[in-house]
């Protein structure tokens, strides 16, 4: 491929990545970022304090460190891009530096040759990037089609894709024409600059070029590999919660809504407690529907807001120290009786709420808050504080198996108490429920909707209102498709930052063959076979490739790691294995054009001192 092809591509590619991470980047408010989520709401509960950390705080914290995952991703996919695009610049530079030694030598004034060269890469910086804009705004609209139910855009700012268009500029201009202006210095002859670049090849050059090969495959490995990390949290999130037949599952047509109580019983407890029992059995009554889980909003997944919590540990001990009371935040939920048997939840001690159980003070813990702070068996009994030292106290009634954990909200605490919903019964209650499509693929959102205002209608319809209803998919998606769709952004980054990588890996080494083009032709007269110079060249290629890929996976631990939430995991071993074994297999494919010139060394033009071009 001719070299001003691949400099303008590498240019697109690279104004187009720029501008993505900055549209990305340029958010404004809380968050350095456009995207938005409508996180889970926290809803005030009869007989308990406020929460100390709201249920939307964990989902916008996580959203905050996938979508700095992606800008970091794509900011190393540029850095690919960009390197390939300087190599390209330096080759063209390079077939040209004889023919512009001549003018100069002619006479030929800076004006008219730095100029000439200024307008050349002027005129490729304009033209990449028009089309990168062009192509950030496709992708920015494909990605946007694409986005979870609940997901949002803010009005990004203008500087940062500013910014990234004139650093490109400056950088291609000042690499394209700084060269040719260089060769008007009178520190050194033009004859001398001419025979150091053509006929010699120092060391340090040679490790320059290996060193921006390994950096080119090592950024790519990172770039795909890290992605990849982002789309294997999506699907295994959803496999987790919503798979059939496991905990969690969620029916083909579960919808999710908000009950809210209005006029008396919106400010009288008692009645809520009672209007919620009723709807309850309405709804499990009901023919064609099932009611999953009423509980506060989030709590079906496993999110919520959270709030500061002691209890006693009896003889635990830390380190030989005794430790009998323990602190911790945990997650609070409000439920329903049933709530646990209809979301697949099997206790490991004790048992649920059951209606019209006498007296409040009871609480459940999951099985995570119970093996970490209650070490001292047994768990049931025992006595929690919520809401710190001057909280009221509740009896362990029983352990409750964990909600399969991740994406947004994940990183909040893995610890959850549940209260009674009648004991003390929210503003608003979540619903899920499993409605039986009778109309096969053309049943709709507001054919459930009609099916559990059905359930609902013996209820005093001034009493009860339904609002945010919408298929339980899309709540699934929102908080665990997050990841894997920003990391299908991050995919297409990738794989363009490998395709440029492994072209410029063959240029690159075309070029470092070429230029040992008289060691090769050395080695030759001195008996080396052109098998063997062939095989040489390819098992350069091979350490490269090993040494570029083994970097690139240890940079995608270190960035996921580091900036991406807990919910994405930080290793995959088919994944690694993978990406590992095409990288390398493509490393040493790409140095195959190279071998066969290292092969074909004539010793010939050693002797007659001629180092073919």
């Amino acid at each position: 491929m001719p070299l001003h092809r691949i400099a303008t591509g590498s240019l697109v590619a690279l104004a187009a990545m720029l501008f993505a991470a900055a549209l990305l980047f340029g958010g404004r408010g809380e968050a350095l970022h456009i995207v938005r989520t409508e996180p889970t709401p926290t809803v005030e509960v009869a007989g308990l304090a406020a929460p100390d950390v709201p249920a939307a705080r964990a989902e916008r914290s996580d959203l905050d460190r996938l979508a700095g995952t992606s800008v970091t991703l794509l900011l190393l996919a540029s850095t690919t891009v960009l390197a390939v695009l300087l190599g390209a610049i330096a080759s063209e530079n390079l077939l040209r530096q004889g023919r512009r030694v001549i003018e100069v030598m002619l006479g030929a004034p800076p004006a008219w040759l730095v100029g000439r060269a200024a307008r050349r890469w002027g005129r490729r910086v304009v033209v990449g990037l028009a089309l990168g804009a062009a192509t950030c705004a496709a992708a920015a609209v494909v990605l946007t089609s694409a986005a979870p139910p609940g997901t949002l855009f803010s009005r990004p700012a203008g500087w940062p894709a500013i910014s990234a268009a004139v650093v490109v500029a400056a950088v291609v201009l000042a690499i394209g024409v700084l060269p040719v202006a260089g060769l008007y210095r009178r520190d050194r002859s033009l004859h001398g600059r001419a025979e150091s670049r053509h006929n010699t090849d120092p060391r340090p050059r040679q490790f320059g070029r290996v060193v921006l090969i390994t950096v080119q495959l090592c950024v790519s490995v990172a770039v795909l590999t890290g992605s990849g990390l982002l789309l294997l949290s999506d699907s295994s999130g959803v496999s987790r919660v919503a798979g059939e037949g496991g905990e969690g599952s969620v029916a083909d047509f579960a919808v999710v809504g908000l009950l809210s109580p209005t006029g008396d019983a919106a400010r009288d407890p008692d009645r809520r407690a009672d209007l919620f029992e009723a709807a309850a059995v309405a709804l499990r009554d009901a023919p064609g529907l099932a009611a999953e889980s009423l509980g506060t909003p989030g709590a079906w997944i496993g999110r919520g807001p959270e709030v500061r919590a002691l209890n006693e540990c009896g003889r635990c001990s830390t380190g030989g120290l005794p430790h009998p009371i323990h602190a911790a935040q945990v997650k609070q939920h409000t439920v329903m009786p049933g709530f646990f048997a209809e979301r697949g939840l099997a206790f490991v001690a004790g048992g649920g709420f059951a209606p019209g159980e006498p007296g409040p003070g009871r609480v459940v813990i999951n099985e995570a808050y119970a093996r970490a702070h209650f070490q001292d068996p047994p768990v049931v009994g025992r006595s929690v504080t919520i809401g710190g030292l001057g909280g009221p106290s509740h009896e362990v009634a029983g352990v409750v198996r964990d909600v399969p954990r991740g994406g947004l909200g994940a990183s909040g605490s893995p610890y959850s108490v549940y209260y009674s919903a009648l004991q003390h019964p929210p503003a608003q209650i979540e619903l899920v429920a499993s409605v039986e499509a009778a109309a096969g693929p053309e049943w709709d959102l507001e054919d459930s909707l009609e099916v559990v205002r059905a359930a609902l209608g013996s209820l005093p319809a001034d009493e009860l209102a339904i609002g945010s209803f919408r298929a339980a998919e899309d709540e699934l998606r929102r908080v665990l498709g997050t990841a894997g769709w920003l990391g299908s952004g991050g995919r297409a980054a990738g794989l363009i930052a490998a395709v440029a990588a492994l072209a410029g890996m063959i240029g690159t080494l075309g070029t470092h063959v070429r230029a040992r083009r008289r060691e090769m032709g050395i080695r030759s007269a001195l008996g080396a076979e052109p098998r063997a110079l062939y095989r040489m060249v390819l098992g350069e290629a091979l350490r490269i490739g090993g040494v570029g890929v083994g970097l690139g996976l240890w940079l995608t631990t270190l960035v996921v790691g580091v900036l991406g939430p807990p919910g994405v995991r930080v290793f995959s071993a088919p994944l690694f294995l993978l990406v590992g074994v095409v990288f390398v297999v493509a490393a040493v494919g790409a140095a195959g054009p190279s071998a066969r010139i290292a092969a074909s060394a004539d010793p010939r033009s050693v002797m007659d001192g001629q180092v073919p071009g």
